[in-house]
């Protein structure tokens, strides 16, 4: 097995067609003379796969020598290594190596696991300690049987889950990587045709991440068909059933016929419940039909009466909002039950722009959590966020000029960077957002320009596209329109937040003591009480608010008639909040009545993204010196 570095030999040696110096190659990867021998050793031993060597002359250097076709062929390999498309020879590459040879294995035994690892049979039952413990975690255990081998046991559906994280990978460019020796690349494309066009065809929209989901759960449950492990309808012992059930249906049905299977009902079951898509076009905004015994639609019904009493916003008028929220939350409430979490690549970033937001959902998760016995991440909470955060952007304004939103985050950011267009330009009018994969329907529509957050290959179509790197900057707005002057409005939000009775230093060496610290300050000058400390606290344990940068923003919404306040606090030295290194806070109090300071987040943002201005308030901390800083006078 080879690493990344012995992946660039390959590729240095193929792409100089000459001979190279031992010291050269050494410079090229960052290791000894010594080292490079060792590695041209492992990569013959590699190479004789492909009937290609790299051949040596003693004085002269090394040379990758056999045909044009098979060194090409190893060069492209080496480059899949190099681009981070294969696994490497780190203890982390060679576990997930191990993974796939037991996964596609009935029985493997340590001489042929060494083998095919490239490692000595001593180094291999070391290495298998590590994927024991890994395995655990899955309540999964290595069974050994005499003049057979080991295999792994345990649940299907949980030895599944451990072939989805390491037999199968999604990278960044939603590029697919499959380690499974028994579903070839032609037929992964069959089956994303299939899926393509059934999506199409039933006019409905998922994200570019829900059809990640639904390809792999296909992929995985043909596999495993073809191993003899069809999921028994025992397994799926509870699935709260969504709508996408037909549609699953129709899909693997046209799957069995093409790969000429057998699949029985339970296999539906299982890519259905843990798939998570809604058959549910979001773009046409149709009304859900509203079941009064439906649990889900009761709970986001009464959650959001209790939502506008806090913020006197009654979110319920808002149809999309209802609608996509309730979809979310039967999708989230049908992972977690199929054991299926969802990484949210945008989670800083929500955190740190939207925390009003961010509280809104941490409300949501907490009586999510209660009343449907969920567990609700980090991740989870960001997502449901971006829900808030479009209809917020939506409360504000309309607009007119026909534009086309494609973008690969999801629905929710499709829907606030929608929302977003239009508040801040008055004559736009969003047309539709779209998933990458959705590119040819956005193309049919009656559009101006596209708003992507990805690059599209243009070659094809003429309409003119506008690419937007940080979905939450400014960054569009600016090249859209002329973004209107807040100068004098943001000055005015800062003078009515912060206060020179409002900043202190304190010393915590926990996350718990400098809220209690910094309240406790607060409380002394008249600002809050006890019970505001305990609010921020509980809120601060649903999900932390350090957002990098040396800064945390702890916060929760206040009752009766205390003024909105933002308390400052400075450590004496930072302290680890959470994940991240804390010395300045900012404890933001916020009265439900005065909603018009919420933008005050967006401030404290462009003040905080700015090291700089950071380290220069920590040195020299005071309250003209901050209101300086943020060019407030």
């Amino acid at each position: 097995m080879i690493s990344k570095k012995h992946s660039i030999i390959i590729k240095y040696l193929y792409e100089k067609s000459e001979y190279v110096t031992a010291l050269e190659l050494s410079q090229q990867i960052e290791v000894s003379v010594r080292t490079v021998k060792r590695y041209i050793a492992d990569l013959n031993y590699y190479l004789n796969n492909y009937g290609v060597e790299i051949s040596s002359v003693k004085g002269v250097g090394y040379k990758l020598q056999g045909s044009t076709k098979e060194m090409k062929k190893a060069s492209e390999e080496a480059n899949k290594f190099i681009e981070g498309l294969q696994m490497d020879d780190s203890l982390e590459g060679r576990i997930t190596k191990t993974l796939c040879i037991f996964l596609n294995s009935e029985y493997v035994n340590a001489e042929e696991l060494s083998e095919k690892l490239n490692l000595s049979i001593p180094s291999t039952n070391k290495l298998i300690s590590s994927v024991k413990d890994i395995i655990k975690k899955y309540e999964l255990k290595i069974i050994s049987k005499p003049h057979h081998g080991s295999k792994i046991i345990g649940d299907e559906v949980k030895i599944r889950a451990l072939i989805l994280n390491y037999a199968i990978k999604i990278h960044d460019n939603h590029l697919l990587e499959v380690r499974l020796d028994n579903i070839s690349s032609k037929e992964i494309e069959d089956i994303e045709r299939i899926i393509t066009e059934a999506l199409k065809s039933s006019k409905v929209i998922v994200s570019d991440k829900d059809f990640n989901e639904l390809l792999t759960r296909v992929i995985v449950s043909i596999a495993r068909i073809r191993n003899k492990k069809a999921i028994s309808n025992s397994v799926i012992k509870e699935s709260y059933k969504l709508e996408n059930y037909d549609l699953i249906k129709e899909i693997m049905g046209q799957v069995a016929t093409e790969l000429k299977l057998k699949i029985e009902d339970s296999e539906i079951q299982y890519v259905s419940s843990s798939c998570g898509i809604m058959a549910y076009n979001y773009n046409t905004r149709k009304t859900l039909i509203k079941d009064a015994n439906d649990v889900v639609n009761k709970f986001v019904d009464e959650t959001l009466q209790e939502l506008c009493v806090i913020t006197g916003i009654d979110f319920r008028e808002d149809i999309d909002f209802t609608n996509a929220l309730i979809m979310h939350l039967k999708i989230f409430i049908n992972r977690f039950r199929a054991g299926v979490r969802v990484n949210n690549p945008l989670l800083d970033q929500i955190k740190t722009k939207f925390p009003m937001e961010t509280n809104l959902a941490t409300i949501v998760a907490k009586k999510l959590e209660e009343e449907f016995k969920v567990s609700l991440d980090e991740d989870e909470i960001g997502f449901i966020a971006m829900h808030f955060g479009a209809a917020f952007e939506r409360i504000r304004d309309k607009g007119g000029k026909k534009v086309c939103i494609i973008c690969h985050y999801g629905i929710g950011t499709s829907m606030l960077l929608a929302e977003k267009l239009k508040r801040r330009i008055s004559d736009i009018n969003i047309v539709g957002t779209y998933p990458v994969r959705y590119l040819d329907m956005a193309l049919m529509q009656d559009i101006d320009f596209i708003v992507s957050t990805v690059k599209l290959d243009t070659k094809n179509f003429k309409i003119p596209v506008l690419y937007i790197e940080n979905v939450f900057s400014d960054e569009i707005v600016n090249e859209l329109h002329q973004v209107f002057n807040e100068k004098d409005e943001r000055r005015k939000i800062l003078r009515d937040t912060f206060s020179k009775e409002a900043f202190f230093r304190i010393n915590a060496e926990t996350r718990e003591e400098a809220i209690e610290s910094l309240g406790r300050a607060m409380k002394s000058k008249g600002f809050i009480d006890d019970e505001v400390i305990t609010k921020v606290i509980e809120r601060e344990k649903m999900s932390s608010t350090d957002i990098g940068h040396l800064v945390a923003i702890p916060h929760t919404i206040l009752d009766g008639e205390y003024k909105s306040i933002i308390g400052v606090g400075v450590l004496e030295k930072p302290i680890i909040w959470h994940k991240q290194e804390v010395q300045l806070i900012f404890m933001v109090c916020f009265n439900r009545k005065e909603s018009y300071n919420f933008p005050v987040f967006k401030y404290l943002y462009n003040f905080i993204e700015n090291e700089g201005d950071v380290r220069s308030a920590l040195k020299l901390f005071s309250f003209d010196k901050f209101m300086e800083i943020l060019d407030v006078k």
